[in-house]
């Protein structure tokens, strides 16, 4: 398992936690856990976590992931806000896949 420890560092985690949440949200509509089954909850939610750092990075211009020193204009936020909401739309059965 990937080491995240200096995730909580970063001024971007309240985003990142945005995001899980949100895709949460569309994997309980989508195919809910029973109540109390913490195990589920865990591994849903790392795999949750992992899913968003693959298609965040899959949407940021590689300038940016490649110099993290440069400040991300707000268009790259705004695809990053994109690909989150269409995935949690296509989990949910909302959107299609394509």
């Amino acid at each position: 398992m990937p080491d995240h420890s200096q995730e909580a560092d970063n001024p971007l985690q309240g985003y990142f936690d945005w995001q899980v949440n949100t895709l949460m949200l569309a994997y309980d509509l989508a195919e809910p856990i029973e109540r109390g089954n913490e195990e589920a909850h865990r591994n849903r939610r790392a795999d949750v976590e992992d899913e968003v750092r693959r298609f965040t990075l899959a949407v940021i211009p590689d300038v940016y992931r490649n110099d993290p020193s440069l400040p991300w204009p707000p268009s790259v936020m705004m695809d990053i806000t994109r690909a989150t909401l269409l995935r949690a739309a296509q989990v949910a059965g909302l959107a299609s896949a394509g």
